[in-house]
């Protein structure tokens, strides 16, 4: 592990519950911590009053996190960027300010694969800047409220250069938020990524009183999905048995923190997506990375019945029910098919 002795200044973009959560653990470090909001009331509330009301109310921000409405301002803060945005909005975002991160150490925290593309988070920003050896992503189980507060978390950060992984690893490890690395980023990001999906699943099985007979089966299904689709991605298998794969999941499709555990939730209480989505000002990453994984799994011509009538019910208004009873229905297989 290669460790990080000096305390130096971090730019991080998206002060959403995440993105403010991690500028937390950075502050408690000792790092100084420039934190850009896309919001303008949100930054006059942190410049105000050190407290993010809309995305994690109730924390006192530390005095050596800055707060920043101009994006411009982050290329120059630091060599170490960390993106936080929600991934419908990364490549916009750093497009705005891609050449000011040449040259510049870049850490993800987003978790999401782009609907146009089918591109995972990494590539996009390898695509902008221009530097795929100088970028790596960070998942695992990590509610943002609970890193937050302090509770132990432990996450794997990622890149296809292992110096680059070690250098973060060192960069953000604590003895409460313990960092492994690895050098799987497609199964990392995938892992990441797909979790948000089946959390909805989950939600629903939950929200419908299904039981925890039915809601196991189906945990362990959604991983048998994502595994597939991480084979066809040339992913490591091994690597969703680890924090950004199984970890994660159980995370979001158990903890009552999970937005998209929440969104599925209020889809069996009988409301719409598009009312849940209106009425919330934190994303639900799920409810776009479903269509994207949908259209990604049709291409590639993989079999994914769990994503497939997630998307049916969040895009085509199927009824959920219905949606059940076809994957109950389904023919008689193997279980390693």
């Amino acid at each position: 592990m290669v460790l990080v002795k000096e305390k130096k200044s971090i730019g991080v973009i998206g002060a959403g519950a995440w993105g403010t959560a991690f500028s937390m653990h950075l502050a408690g470090m000792g790092y100084h911590v420039l934190l850009w909001v896309f919001e303008e009331d949100l930054y006059r509330i942190l410049k105000e009053d050190r407290e993010n009301k809309y995305y994690l109310p109730d924390f006192i921000i530390p005095k050596n996190i800055d707060f920043t409405h101009d994006l411009r301002d982050i290329p120059g803060y630091s060599d170490d960027i960390v993106i936080a945005t929600p991934s419908f909005a990364l490549r916009d975002t750093i497009e705005k300010i891609s050449h000011g991160l040449k040259g510049k150490r870049i850490l993800i925290l987003t978790k999401g694969i782009e609907v146009n593309t089918h591109k995972f988070m990494g590539a996009i920003v390898h695509e902008l800047v221009g530097r795929d050896e100088m970028v790596a992503v960070l998942s695992g189980p990590s509610f943002a409220k609970e890193v937050a507060k302090g509770k132990f978390t432990s996450v794997v950060v990622a890149s296809r250069i292992r110096t680059v992984s070690e250098y973060f690893q060192g960069l953000v490890h604590s003895d409460n938020f313990r960092v492994y690395t690895n050098e799987d980023i497609i199964g990392v990001e995938l892992g990441g990524a797909m979790k948000n999906v089946m959390a909805i699943g989950a939600g629903i099985i939950e929200g419908l009183n299904l039981g925890t007979n039915t809601k196991a089966a189906f945990v362990t299904r959604a991983l048998a999905e994502i595994r597939r689709l991480g084979k066809a991605l040339g992913a490591k298998d091994t690597t969703f048995m680890g924090l950004s794969g199984i970890g994660d999941l159980i995370l979001t499709s158990y903890g009552a923190l999970s937005r998209n555990r929440a969104f599925g939730l209020e889809l069996a209480r009988g409301r719409t997506s598009e009312e849940i989505i209106g009425s919330h000002n934190a994303v639900v990453e799920g409810y776009f990375t479903i269509k994207a994984a949908y259209l990604m799994s049709k291409k590639m011509n993989v079999v994914m019945p769990i994503t497939e009538e997630l998307y049916r019910i969040v895009y085509e208004k199927k009824d959920i029910l219905e949606s059940i009873r076809d994957i109950k229905n389904r023919g008689l297989k193997e279980e390693n098919e």
